[in-house]
């Protein structure tokens, strides 16, 4: 048995080499292309209905308010 590995891995390596590049060159992958905001949209309300953006799970700003309301930082812009 050691003597078959031994001697066919270099074609095992060679197939399996051959079919990745077949599957690159034939594969039918869409563009990476931005979205268009429609879409954008729907992505983020998919997430919201399942649950995955929450009020919790917010980052934090990464400015310090100091005791300054929101309303007070938006006057201010």
């Amino acid at each position: 048995m050691k003597t078959a590995i031994l001697t066919y891995w270099p074609l095992a390596v060679a197939v399996t080499l051959g079919g990745l590049a077949a599957a690159q060159a034939y594969g039918s992958k869409a563009p990476h292309t931005p979205l268009a905001v429609e879409q954008v949209g729907a992505e983020l309300a998919r997430t919201v209905s399942y649950g995955l953006i929450d009020d919790r799970s917010a980052l934090p700003s990464p400015v310090e308010t100091r005791g300054v309301s929101s309303s007070e930082l938006q006057q201010a812009s």
